[in-house]
């Protein structure tokens, strides 16, 4: 099986953790934006999850980009949905996308130098 730097999970892993460094850091400063990027990391997140989970059930190609389809219109979804739900603010929740798609890219290049 190997160590988890050599499975899917590890892209989630890292994006988790950048996004709870960057919310750790906004509510220390008390500016309030901590739960906007915890939101905003969220809808990255959660597709991601399930599409490193997903990817791990089926092999064929076919599924594979089907997967990925569900997984970008579940992004679009939760990102709708949270801000119309919660109306975060724009700063915070926008960090948090970011962070977890630079986490994501990150993650991703750190996993092939370890190989």
């Amino acid at each position: 099986m190997g160590t988890i730097r050599s499975g899917v999970l590890f892209v989630v892993a890292v994006q988790a953790i950048a996004i709870g460094l960057l919310t750790a850091i906004l509510i220390l400063s008390g500016s309030g934006l901590g739960v906007a990027a915890v939101l905003g990391g969220l809808t990255v997140l959660v597709p991601n999850l399930w599409f490193a989970w997903a990817s791990t059930r089926r092999k064929p190609g076919g599924w594979l980009l089907v997967q990925g389809l569900v997984k970008f219109v579940l992004t679009a979804l939760l990102m709708a949905m949270a801000l119309a739900k919660f109306s975060p603010d724009p700063t915070g929740f926008f960090s948090g996308i970011a962070v977890a798609l630079v986490a994501h890219a990150a993650g991703g290049y750190w996993q092939r130098q370890s190989t």
